[in-house]
């Protein structure tokens, strides 16, 4: 089945493409630190004039544990070249958002830690603050800049009940409700519209109330809420929330259907909520939007991009076309009057990039694909192109965050080995101009070399992947190799690029001795494809991780049998969802991985199951019931709770916090909860593992230190395990004394199984 999270990027003959760097001049290997200390450009803006655009440059601070923000502006119709303006610099800036009159931006900063809404001026150094006590989520404001709209956290325990009552809960002692799918569980934010008067002042914050567009109950409490929108005119306002009662009829939806077996508690849905007359509609008759819309200037109309309308004849097509995974969505435009509908461009390549730029003349910019901007024009109820602005570069340059009229194209530009600068291009410049220099500290930096290779799976796919090599790579020389499960697709990669997923670290692992393959997809991949190949006679899902495991055991024959690599040396490493993959393959391959790495990940263990109720339906899903009666064989078969016994790999384990410190003596934060059980029971069972907890972090660690600490450890982790190395810093003493000892455990086990490191099938 397809699944409907927010999917992972999956990323005969077996051949080697030419190398992608040159080292000539450098003086020195990657280091972790190197990768954190990378700048990247958050965003690209360009004004409703088309005359100048803002971009946003990530600075991380590693001595002071933060990253720091500069807003610059360039302008695009000068008649000569002159210097970025600084317009705003700030410890957190976000969601720049120009005006209407092409000088002045909306932004979110931080204030003392606490977000909120301020305006800059390009012309000048005014600058206005909307005073806001509580941290602001996300925002929107109309064209002139005189009405916001914003969102706030709500502290109602999964209630929607104002704050005393919850306390008073808390003090009496509250119910706890056995059910499935428990969307109260989820946590909820709350909107509050404020709006300029004539004086300048604003007006105190005023709660949004809005009419579920289903069971028409009002409700100020929003789980899953984003892509605010407010209207140009300010009369209007667009957003996403999610709704757990999801009507009969669009269960008959493919889409739909997977999501809810996925076991999603809720399923966004967008909606119209309209100030003058109070009322609330559907906007778009589907689940997860997949980009904040676009307004038109009359305030009457919008695009988005998004999965075909429920029951509609583009979902047909799609179904027919087998594009029904969560990247296939398809750009609509909607009347906000009738609810209109008209398709606008069939399979936009990245479906939460929304449109470029609405015209005066009514024409759409878009980005067609990697390296093009399209012009389409609108003719009676269909929309096509008029032209194509095609962006002069290599297979390696990729493009991103672009903005434009329709004329010059300012955008980002990276490959894998050359990290994000800003670039400008007009038609008929024969190339792009570099406009920006971020790093320069990485110029005496010699990157690994990365080399595109392919290698068949025994059930017949053709993969492709990202091979770094060492800098100093012989021909001929067997090498540890370090597989990262969730793919790329050419990004500039130091460490797993400005996601900062955990525990990737390419280049510093290749820069290290070792080989590190990543895998890559093309774009315009049928995810559908690839499921429709999963292999059959298995519960549920499962056949998604025997497909997993196919591929990586296949990558690892491959490369093997080039004579590249050491197959007793192999190490890999899964995050979010491939977490579990790896999970299942270190239990269930024929194949032996000397180390592994799972990062804040999905298990589908007993103590998910448990502990965490939003999870049951997804559990059910995966082995084809709950862990009782005639599905239980399925739980012991493959779960990795039943499983435990045949991991004989060195396990590191990292969980982010969200925010929970593990400061209370006798309560475990509910990350930790479900990953203790893996913690403990291979701890008992006397093999190697150890976790390390980010409280401070999300899903991507973005605090430097956080980044640093698990890069430098999963650095430190496979050079132990895969090169017998140990770094002589004095600091690292007591971490190499305590792994020594678990390779004493860990070479026991394998004394205990009979089982060799040669990279063979265990015996049993």
């Amino acid at each position: 089945m397809a699944t409907c999270a927010k999917t992972i990027l999956w990323v005969a003959v077996f051949f080697i493409a030419a190398r992608t760097t040159v080292s000539f001049g450098k003086t020195r290997e990657v280091t972790s630190l190197d990768c954190v200390q990378v700048r990247y450009i958050e965003d690209v803006w360009i004004n409703p004039q088309g005359t100048a655009v803002a971009y946003l440059v990530k600075v991380p601070n590693v001595d002071r544990n933060r990253n720091d923000y500069q807003l610059y502006v360039r302008e695009l119709n000068a008649s000569a070249p002159t210097a970025d303006r600084l317009v705003l610099a700030g410890e957190g800036i976000s969601d720049v958002t120009w005006l209407s009159d092409g000088n002045r931006m909306a932004m979110l900063i931080s204030i003392h830690g606490v977000k909120t809404i301020a305006f800059a001026a390009v012309d000048s150094d005014k600058q206005e603050i909307v005073t806001e006590p509580r941290p602001i989520k996300s925002y929107s404001v109309d064209a002139s800049g005189d009405t916001v709209v914003y969102e706030v956290a709500d502290n109602a325990l999964g209630v929607n009940a104002p704050d005393e009552q919850v306390q008073d809960r808390i003090a009496a002692g509250y119910r706890v409700v056995a059910e499935e799918n428990r969307a109260t569980d989820l946590a909820t934010s709350s909107l509050y519209v404020r709006r300029r008067a004539e004086r300048g002042e604003w007006s105190q914050p005023t709660p949004i109330a809005i009419q579920d567009p289903f069971d028409r109950k009002t409700g100020t409490h929003f789980p899953l809420l984003s892509f605010l929108n407010l209207a140009p005119n300010g009369k209007r306002l667009l957003f996403s929330y999610g709704i757990a009662n999801i009507p009969a009829d669009w269960k008959k939806s493919p889409y739909v259907r997977n999501c809810i077996e996925e076991g999603n508690p809720a399923l966004p849905v967008l909606v119209l909520y309209d100030f003058e007359k109070d009322t609330t509609g559907l906007a778009f008759k589907t689940v997860w939007p997949d980009s904040k819309a676009v307004w038109s200037h009359d305030s009457r109309s919008f695009l988005v991009n998004a999965h075909s309308p429920v029951g509609s004849i583009w979902e047909q097509e799609d179904i027919r076309a087998r594009r029904i995974a969560n990247p296939d969505a398809n750009m609509f435009w909607v009347d906000a009057d009738t609810g209109r509908v008209e398709e606008v461009y069939r399979h936009v390549p990245s479906h939460h990039e929304r449109a470029l730029f609405w015209r005066d003349d009514g024409d759409i910019i878009l980005h067609g694909s990697g390296d093009s901007v399209l012009r389409l024009h609108r003719d009676g109820s269909s929309w096509r192109e008029v032209e194509r602005i095609v962006i002069p570069g290599s297979d390696l340059d990729r493009f991103s965050s672009l903005a434009s009229a329709g004329k010059t194209v300012v955008g980002v530009r990276e490959t894998v080995t050359i990290p994000e600068e800003l670039f400008i291009y007009e038609p008929g410049m024969g190339s792009i101009r570099i406009l920006t220099d971020l790093n320069p500290q990485l110029k005496s930096v010699r990157f690994a070399p990365v080399e595109t290779i392919h290698w068949p799976t025994s059930s017949g796919l053709d993969i492709s992947g990202l091979l770094f090599t060492p800098p100093d790579y012989a021909p001929g020389k067997r090498y540890p190799l370090v597989i990262q499960t969730k793919g790329d697709a050419g990004w500039f990669t130091c460490d797993s690029g400005q996601n900062h997923d955990p525990a990737f670290a390419p280049q510093p692992i290749a820069s290290a001795g070792m080989m590190y393959l990543i895998r890559t997809v093309k774009e315009g991949f049928n995810y559908e494809d690839e499921i429709s190949k999963q292999p059959k006679g298995y519960p549920g899902q499962i056949g998604e991780a025997v497909q997993a495991m196919d591929i990586w055991d296949s990558a690892v024959k491959a490369l093997s049998k080039r004579g590249m690599i050491d197959p007793g040396k192999v190490g890999i490493i899964g995050f979010s969802r491939t977490g579990w993959h790896v999970e299942y393959i270190l239990a269930h391959s024929p194949f032996h991985y000397a180390a592994a790495t799972v990062a804040d990940n999905v298990q589908y263990s007993l103590s998910e199951y448990w502990l965490h109720p939003n999870f049951e339906a997804a559990g059910e899903a995966m082995f084809d019931g709950p862990p009782y009666g005639n599905t239980l064989d399925n739980w012991e078969k493959y779960s990795i709770s039943f499983n435990l016994e045949k991991v004989h790999t060195p396990i590191l384990l990292e969980e982010m916090g969200y925010g929970a410190k593990d400061d209370v003596p006798g309560s475990t934060p509910d990350g930790l909860s479900h990953t203790a059980e893996i913690l403990n029971g291979l701890t008992r069972l006397g093999r190697p593992v150890e976790l390390y907890y980010y409280p401070n972090e999300d899903h991507q660690p973005d605090h430097p230190k956080a980044r640093l600490g698990s890069l430098e450890r999963n650095v430190d982790w496979y050079r132990f395990w895969l090169q017998d190395y140990e770094d002589p810093a004095p600091q690292k003493a007591e971490q190499y004394a305590r792994w020594r000892r678990l390779k004493s455990l860990h070479i026991q086990d394998l004394k205990t199984v009979g089982e060799s490191t040669s990279g063979q099938e265990p015996s049993k």
